[in-house]
């Protein structure tokens, strides 16, 4: 990427995180109007209607994103995502994808990644977004429609090619929809909101690669405890491209095991695994839940590329 647009989006991105890090009333003062509409709506509105509010709102780097509030409302209120590992995923993102360069988005949601993606890689370049619900999609669909860079598919990622069950939540919970959802028995959120069983297709990153004559440099993968299906299915592309995969870990207490399972499999492939630092740089790691715990996260983006 243009040095100069990189400077710029990172300029953008850490008015994002300025405002992530301000107080409740710092951040109303930003925005009094959009504040008082995601808040009365979160508070008031959807906890007894559980009607969602469709708006329309800004992205740090100069696109408009169609959200379904209650969700995503850090998007709404900053234009980006506040997560601090989102924040750092997104300037890896910036200093990392190239332009038109291929980059893959397993659970795409409403399409925040897949649009920053589609805009570091430019029209010469390529994006592939994976999302299976179909609120999510529509939303992903809208917001995409004027990217002719970006495919979309609306199914799951796993290690074969067939139907498969899928559980979709309410949309204040909708980042968790997933293959398993014994994984929330014991959140507090999952008692009070009772997923819709669906029936989708899937299919497997070493199929759809060779299909699409597609080839990705990186990989994000944000599967909700799918992750060692995922990355089984896609291990003959990795031996022959070693792409940077990106994949969301989350902390032992809300079992881990697909993610460890995932993590094996990419060491034996020759993967190592990083931490993405503030100034978007990479940290060595040795352990994960080690990582976690020291830093008192209950997940985080980490990254796994080969040396």
């Amino acid at each position: 990427m243009n040095p100069q647009v990189s400077h710029s989006l990172l300029a953008a991105l850490a008015k994002v995180e300025q405002k992530a890090r301000c107080t409740r009333l710092q951040r109303m003062l930003y925005n009094p109007y959009k504040y008082v509409v995601a808040m009365t709506h979160r508070e008031l509105i959807y906890p007894k209607h559980k009607q969602e509010k469709l708006v329309t709102t800004g992205l740090f780097f100069d696109n408009k994103m169609k959200i379904a509030l209650p969700a995503a409302i850090d998007i709404y209120l900053t234009g980006g995502k506040t997560h601090s590992s989102e924040l750092r995923l997104a300037k890896y993102l910036i200093k990392q994808l190239e332009s038109k360069a291929a980059f893959l988005d397993i659970g795409a949601h409403f399409g925040y990644y897949t649009m920053l993606a589609a805009t570091l890689v430019g029209e010469a370049g390529r994006v592939f977004s994976f999302e299976p619900t179909n609120k999510s999609f529509d939303l992903l669909l809208s917001n995409t429609a004027a990217m002719p860079q970006v495919t979309l598919c609306q199914c799951a990622v796993s290690n074969n090619e067939n139907s498969m069950d899928f559980y979709e939540f309410q949309t204040l919970y909708s980042e968790y929809n997933s293959s398993d959802i014994t994984q929330y028995k014991d959140e507090e959120w999952f008692q009070k909101s009772t997923p819709t069983k669906i029936t989708i297709p899937s299919t497997t990153i070493d199929i759809m690669t060779a299909t699409h004559s597609f080839f990705p440099v990186m990989i994000k993968i944000d599967v909700e405890g799918a992750e060692d299906k995922v990355i089984s299915g896609g291990l003959r592309y990795f031996e022959t491209h070693s792409p940077i995969i990106i994949m969301e870990y989350v902390e032992p207490k809300r079992n881990n095991v697909p993610h460890h399972t995932a993590c094996t499999l990419l060491k034996k492939s020759g993967y190592s695994s990083f931490s993405i630092n503030e100034d978007a740089t990479l940290s060595a790691l040795l352990d994960i839940d080690t990582y976690l715990q020291l830093h008192q996260l209950e997940s985080d983006n980490i990254v796994f590329k080969k040396k």
